[in-house]
């Protein structure tokens, strides 16, 4: 593997490698590896053509993206084009690319109200600065909750990989969330939210805090039209997951600061649907990460991988019970 990379990056990028220094565990989708060269440290990606079928258009958009985020003076990433004046180099049968790494650390767990709006802040200020852009929406409902409860259910009746019998009372859990979720007052409003550009998968690590402080908004291939509530749902999961033992009350609090970071950082009006649904959005967002690990797990792991059997399991397990501590506290605060 190290000698192709050298290659790789030599023959594709024009650079020196110095040394391969490891791979980069983050993230389930693409394949990353941190490369010293003579011009400076460089992460080369191998893209999931499997997840991203349309790669020219997801270039397309981050090269829009990255121009925006420099007009507006903002931390962005660094994407180096290939020795043809490509950003993808095809290579040993894959897609790759390098971009300069970025120094610095990805966000650390959140725990407090007052780490929860700061990640938030600036998630908020990258959708503000990138509001306006036409984007392509490459993925198609990516975030489409009943599409996604859909594909889940299907893999139940398929059970291709007969690994049903081991989950089922997973199985019904999970859509005994969906049920509550579909109840509450601000589903139909989450479906009648406005479009609009979003990270959508707004969480702490893929916010990159350098030795000054400023913050790098990282990993954009799922940036496209979508709903900003997906990524206001995706900072509350990610702030909540490391307080297993809060209370509905100290859920809450996190819940609002997210609202609040995002908000007073994003500077456009929520439509009214938009703000009947924000305090869905968290539990929401998590019952839909639930579901999707389960589909991987029903259908043979071939989406997210697994590093040890029933790996994409225990990753919805840890969703589902979040999620359901989430809806108990928005009950909770809807009727105190």
């Amino acid at each position: 593997m190290q000698e192709q990379l050298e290659s790789l990056v030599r023959d594709h990028f024009g650079l020196r490698v110095h040394e391969v220094v490891r791979e980069l565990a983050a993230g389930h989708i693409n394949v990353s590896s941190l490369v010293r060269t003579e011009d400076g440290d460089v992460v080369v990606q191998r893209l999931n053509d499997v997840a991203f079928s349309d790669p020219n258009a997801l270039m397309a958009n981050t090269e829009l993206i990255l121009n925006r985020l420099e007009e507006r003076n903002l931390s962005g990433m660094r994407f180096l084009r290939s020795v043809d004046g490509a950003w993808l180099a095809e290579a040993d049968g894959g897609l790759w690319r390098c971009y300069r790494y970025i120094d610095g650390a990805a966000t650390p767990p959140i725990t407090t109200p007052e780490d929860a709006q700061s990640a938030a802040r600036a998630f908020g200020r990258f959708a503000h600065a990138i509001d306006d852009l036409e984007l392509v929406e490459h993925v198609q409902g990516y975030h489409d909750f009943d599409r996604r409860i859909g594909d889940l259910e299907s893999a139940v009746a398929a059970n291709k990989v007969d690994r049903l019998r081991s989950c089922e009372e997973i199985v019904e859990s999970l859509l005994g969330a969906v049920d509550r979720l579909r109840l509450t007052s601000g589903f139909d409003s989450w479906r009648s939210a406005p479009i609009r550009n979003a990270h959508n998968d707004a969480k702490g690590p893929n916010c990159v805090v350098g030795p000054t402080g400023a913050r790098t908004i990282i990993d954009l291939d799922t940036t496209m039209p979508g709903t900003v509530l997906s990524d206001i749902g995706e900072l509350v999961r990610s702030s909540t997951r490391y307080l297993p033992e809060a209370s509905s009350q100290d859920l809450m609090l996190q819940i609002e600061a997210v609202n609040r970071g995002f908000l007073a950082a994003f500077r456009e009006a929520l439509e009214p649907d938009e703000r009947q649904a924000m305090l869905l959005a968290g539990p929401l967002l998590t019952v839909e990460n639930a579901a999707r690990f389960l589909t991987d797990h029903l259908e043979g792991d071939w989406y997210y991988g697994a590093q040890e059997p029933g790996q994409n399991l225990q990753r919805c397990e840890v969703q589902l019970a979040l999620a359901l501590r989430l809806i108990d506290a928005i009950e909770w605060a809807t009727t105190n």
